[in-house]
């Protein structure tokens, strides 16, 4: 009997030693204490909202909105730092499937063969009740037929995201099919959590001054939109009557705690900085890594975490226009660029070098760089010389000018822009840049009026996504014009097919990666680290990030403020 006890308590001690967050969930085991303002810098705090309206289908949409209106799944955030461990919801879009729950479903149902996907959704989740604007009411199987029609056919609609939808059929009021025309192997994302299809009630169109008007913005989520100041701040406010709740200390608390979410919107990094360093921004969910070592010593209550951006940074060259329809061309620039100098001198070794099309946090399809083939390979490494052979090659012995345009919004960008500039002018390319405040650089891009050239930051998306937006012909984000007839071809045939498992799948994307990646359609540029930063007042927060594409609300739901602990740490 000894053995056995002894034996019990050595497999209880492994599991606690080598089982991440087996006791994890909910660690926070102080009671929650409801009430109070939590003010915050969001990811990108100096872009104003673009639009209230999904089917505008701005990339932004749910950043903004995330807050009170809901989609049909979410990242669940038990299996993340606050629970098992196994996902750290830092991604700007991407959640494997494994890692998600239903938001406004309670469960689905996918049969591949008759390729329907059976939503049930949660009964009793309630609109909010907006004067003017709409009544409470259930949520109901036709509000998700509306606003999923209504994204689809919108004239901004992204080509061939949602066009495999065939027809919607309602069983009754929490059950819906929805019927495909043929397979899509990342549903979950393009229907489930991705920007454009959180659900929108009717009542928002209908009011005065439509869907895009601010005023008529409402949704089921944890809070309201009650007021918004244009380059100042976005206010919500509390919904008494929000139907998710959070297990802390065994004990099940409705949700959300704090009365109200401040998002600030400034576009000054040290304005930004000041808010923290003074305890008027309760959290900042992205710091400059440039800050840390200052605010560190200053501050050194608050709490961090360091994570890679979930973006690529690149400056696109268009494989439609001259020069850059010739791959010499294109490899030369890259080869032009001397990315570990930058990392080192530069970032100071806050970056990393080889993040493009995907980080290594995307396992699944991801190959090291020491194991892309050498032409694929090259593309990270400093040779002015064989660049301008190559140029030579391609008929540009003395080199060429070209302009490119760029987003003034962050100082970094422009930095590392202007040495791009300098690299090239060393093998004899005069690159001319044209900074633009952000939306008209976003219109240039959306049209594919820009120049040869276009810096660019594009979140990582799903596997899937992430590779169509990059390389699919058509695609808006794919700012290289790349139309590749074996590219489109693989991408779909593998897409569509209801009969190739998740593995298989992956293992033709990540051929298709290093295949899109060797056609070297983009300077690729480091990537940096930043941080998240918040003071131990908050509570119940433990850096996640993104619950779905663009989307914090949820995480945010879940954090309370301890104001007697703020009050004695003098702020």
């Amino acid at each position: 009997m000894k053995k056995n006890l002894k034996l019990f308590l050595m497999a209880w001690l492994f599991i606690l030693v080598w089982v991440p967050g087996v006791f994890a969930a909910g660690k926070s085991t102080d009671p929650p204490k409801y009430g109070g303002t939590l003010t915050i810098f969001e990811i990108a705090p100096g872009i104003n909202p673009m639009s209230w309206d999904n089917a505008d289908w701005v990339w932004k949409h749910g950043y903004d909105t995330g807050f009170y209106m809901e989609h049909l799944l979410m990242g669940d955030l038990r299996k993340g730092p606050r629970g098992t461990n196994q996902y750290d919801f830092q991604e700007m879009a991407w959640i494997p499937p494994e890692f998600v729950r239903g938001e406004l479903l309670q469960k689905w149902e996918v049969k591949k063969k008759s390729l329907q996907v059976i939503f049930h959704l949660r009964k009793g989740v309630m609109w909010q009740e907006k004067p003017g604007i709409m009544k409470a009411r259930e949520l109901v199987a036709d509000d998700v037929v509306y606003s999923m029609n209504r994204v689809k056919s919108a004239r901004r609609a992204m080509p061939n995201h949602i066009d495999f939808i065939d027809r919607w059929e309602i069983i009754d009021q929490h059950t819906l099919i929805m019927h495909m025309k043929e397979w899509v192997a990342d549903w979950q994302f393009r229907m489930g959590f991705g920007a454009y299809t959180a659900i929108q009630a009717p009542e928002q169109e209908k009011a005065p001054g439509g869907a895009s008007k601010w005023g008529n913005a409402c949704g089921t989520g944890p809070y309201m939109l009650t007021e918004y100041k244009d380059g100042h701040s976005q206010t919500y406010t509390k919904n008494p009557k929000y139907w998710d709740s959070e297990i802390i200390g065994g004990k099940k608390y409705e949700l959300p705690f704090t009365d109200k979410v401040v998002m600030m919107l400034i576009k000054d990094e040290a304005t930004q900085i000041a808010s923290l360093r003074t305890g008027k921004v309760d959290l900042m969910m992205t710091i400059n890594w440039k800050y840390v070592d200052d605010l560190k010593k200053t501050t050194p209550q608050m709490q961090w975490k360091r994570v890679l951006v979930g973006i690529n940074s690149a400056m696109a060259m268009r494989m439609d226009t001259k020069p850059f329809n010739d791959i010499r061309v294109r490899r030369a620039m890259n080869l032009a660029i001397n990315k570990k100098e930058i990392i080192d001198s530069f970032y100071k070794r806050n970056a990393e070098l080889y993040t493009y099309p995907f980080p290594s946090t995307f396992k699944e399809i991801y190959t090291p760089l020491e194991k892309l083939p050498p032409s694929a390979r090259e593309l990270f490494s400093y040779n002015p010389e064989k660049a301008k052979k190559l140029l030579a090659e391609a008929g540009y012995p003395k080199g060429f000018s070209f302009r490119a345009q760029i987003s003034n919004q962050s100082q970094t960008d422009l930095d590392v822009a202007a040495m791009v500039v300098a690299y090239l002018a060393r093998i004899g390319v005069t690159l001319e840049l044209e900074p633009m405040d952000y939306q008209s650089w976003l219109s240039m891009l959306t049209k594919k009026t820009y120049s040869p050239g276009l810096f660019f930051q594009t979140g990582h998306g799903t596997p899937i996504q992430g590779i169509r937006n990059k390389f699919q012909t058509g695609q808006t984000w794919n700012t290289s014009m790349m139309s590749d007839p074996y590219m489109d071809k693989t991408l779909e045939e593998t897409l569509t097919n209801p009969n190739l498992t998740d593995k298989k799948v992956n293992e033709v994307l990540k051929k298709l990666i290093v295949y899109g990646l060797d056609q070297a359609p983009v300077i690729i540029l480091p990537q940096q680290y930043v941080y998240v930063v918040w003071w131990p007042w908050v509570k119940n927060y433990y850096g996640e990030r993104r619950v779905g594409q663009q989307r914090s609300g949820p995480i945010h739901a879940r954090v309370w403020i301890d104001q007697e602990m703020k009050k004695k740490m003098g702020y």
